[in-house]
């Protein structure tokens, strides 16, 4: 049992249909192509860590940690973003990657940043947010053919609030949740033309 704590965000009952035809396919695919699964994660599993607390640390959850996070929410803006391509990571893990989304990774930032003010220092931070399909239980040769695998009529996912999610073994409880209100995140800085 893992016992993670993570703010996570988990796509809703309509998201996980829409979803649901793509995980289907890759254990279709997987199969012919002789991938093995250690586990494959249910639609009620699936979620986007946004940055991973720890295993075994449930003495972190404080009313600070939740003020934290409450910050967080009213400074994100509700956003939406769509899954890119099906890739396999050399650490046993195949994942959907979703399209670059400004918002999702300043998302996945907030909540480093939030976890860092009250001085825990997370496990690992995501710097590539991914919803996690599967795990191999093993290193393999890279699967290329995941990207034919495509996520095109998945559509779009709203993220408009994230939780605080706990994983007492085989599923996941929320201890917390905040519906993202902020306005909108500056925008990049711009170079200027050279003369």
């Amino acid at each position: 049992m893992s016992q993670a704590l993570f703010p996570g965000w988990r796509p809703n009952g309509e998201e996980e249909a829409r979803l649901a035809p793509v995980a289907s396919t890759l254990q279709d695919k997987a199969r012919e192509h002789g991938l093995k699964w250690k586990s494959f994660r249910r639609p009620d599993q699936w979620h986007v860590t946004l940055c991973f607390i720890g295993n075994g640390v449930q003495h972190l959850v404080t009313p600070e940690l939740f003020a934290s996070f409450e910050q967080v929410a009213v400074g994100t803006p509700p956003h939406s973003f769509r899954m890119e391509r099906i890739v396999y990571w050399s650490n046993g893990v195949v994942v959907a990657v979703p399209v670059a989304c400004r918002e999702l990774q300043a998302l996945c930032d907030a909540t480093r940043d939030a976890i860092r003010r009250c001085g825990i220092s997370p496990a690992e931070v995501t710097t590539q947010p991914h919803l996690t399909l599967g795990y191999t239980g093993k290193q393999l040769p890279r699967q290329d053919w995941l990207a034919d695998i495509d996520c095109s009529a998945a559509g779009t996912f709203r993220v408009d609030r994230f939780e605080l999610l706990f994983n007492p073994g085989g599923r996941y409880d929320a201890l917390g949740s905040w519906a993202l209100t902020g306005a909108g995140l500056p925008r990049p800085p711009e170079q200027g033309v050279l003369l």
